[in-house]
C-alpha cells in the first residue's frame, strides 16, 4: 500500500507551471530514488496514466477515461445533481458536493448560481481543510484519532496557526459543528462570502463528505440563516438515504 501511494504521489507533481515531469523532478520534490522514480514512471506510462514525451512525462489519456466513469457512476454524484440543482433553484446560491479522499475534501461538482464569485476550489480542486464549512463539516465527524492526526500533521501550518486554536479550543469548535449537524462561515475563505455545508455518509454512518451553499454575504442574509441551514442538511441527508438505499 506505501509503495502504491508512493506511486500515485507522483500524480501530484503536475501543476500549471509543470505540465512535463521527469526524474529529476520527482527525485527533488519527493525525495525518491533515481531508481524508484524510473520505476514509479514506467509503471504509470505502462496503465496510461502518464504518456511519454521529449522532455519527461505528461498526464495520460487513462486519466480522462477514468473522470468519465467517475463523472457517471460515483454514488455522490450520481444521486446528488437533482439536489444541487435544487438547492441552486431555490436560493440563487452557488451549491457543491465535496468527497473526503485521504486528507483532503474534494470539490467533485460545482453548480453556479446567480451571483457566481469565488468559492474556494473548483473541481477537482481541494478545499481548505480549517477555513470552509464545506471541509470542517467532514473533519467534524471523523473519528477523534482521524481529527487529531489532521490537526498534529497541520499544527505548524499557516493554515492553522491563522485560527490561533489549540487541541482542545479546536476539537471543541468540532463537537460544537457535530452538536448543530452543519457548519456554516462567514468571510474565511474571501470577504463578502458566506457558506454552510451538512454532511452525507454511507450505510456505517462514516462520513463521505459534504453538501454546500455559498454566496455573496449580502444574499445569504436576504433569507432566514435558518432556512438556508434546514435547506442543506435536508439535501445531505436525502443524499445519505439514496447512497444507503443502493
Amino acid at each position: 500500500m506505501n509503495s502504491l501511494r508512493r506511486m500515485l504521489d507522483v500524480l501530484g507533481l503536475f501543476r500549471p507551471d509543470q505540465s512535463v515531469i521527469d526524474i529529476d523532478i520527482i527525485s527533488r520534490e519527493l525525495g525518491y530514488t533515481p531508481a524508484s522514480a524510473y520505476r514509479y514512471l514506467r509503471e504509470l506510462g505502462a496503465v496510461g496514466l502518464l504518456v511519454r514525451l521529449p522532455r519527461g512525462y505528461a498526464l495520460g489519456p487513462r486519466i480522462i477515461a477514468l473522470e468519465h466513469q467517475m463523472t457517471a457512476y460515483d454514488p455522490m454524484l450520481q444521486w446528488g445533481r437533482d439536489l444541487v440543482a435544487d438547492l441552486v433553484a431555490q436560493t440563487g446560491l452557488d451549491a457543491l458536493i465535496s468527497e473526503f479522499h485521504g486528507h483532503s475534501v474534494i470539490n467533485v461538482l460545482l453548480q453556479r448560481g446567480h451571483d457566481a464569485g469565488p468559492v474556494g476550489g473548483g473541481r477537482g480542486l481541494p478545499m481548505d481543510l480549517f477555513h470552509s464549512a464545506t471541509s470542517r463539516v467532514v473533519l467534524a465527524y471523523l473519528l477523534p484519532r482521524q481529527i487529531r492526526r489532521i490537526y498534529d500533521q497541520h499544527a505548524e501550518s499557516a493554515q492553522l496557526q491563522h485560527l490561533g486554536l489549540a487541541w482542545k479550543d479546536y476539537s471543541r469548535s468540532l463537537l460544537d459543528i457535530r452538536r448543530k449537524g452543519y457548519c456554516l462561515s462567514r468571510g474565511e475563505l474571501h470577504p463578502d462570502r458566506t457558506g454552510v455545508a451538512a454532511p452525507v455518509f454511507d450505510e456505517k454512518r462514516r462520513v463521505l463528505g459534504s453538501i454546500t451553499l455559498v454566496g455573496r454575504s449580502e444574499r445569504f442574509q436576504a433569507f432566514q440563516e435558518t432556512f438556508l441551514c434546514d435547506l442543506v442538511v435536508r439535501a445531505a441527508a436525502r443524499l445519505t438515504d439514496r447512497i444507503v438505499a443502493q
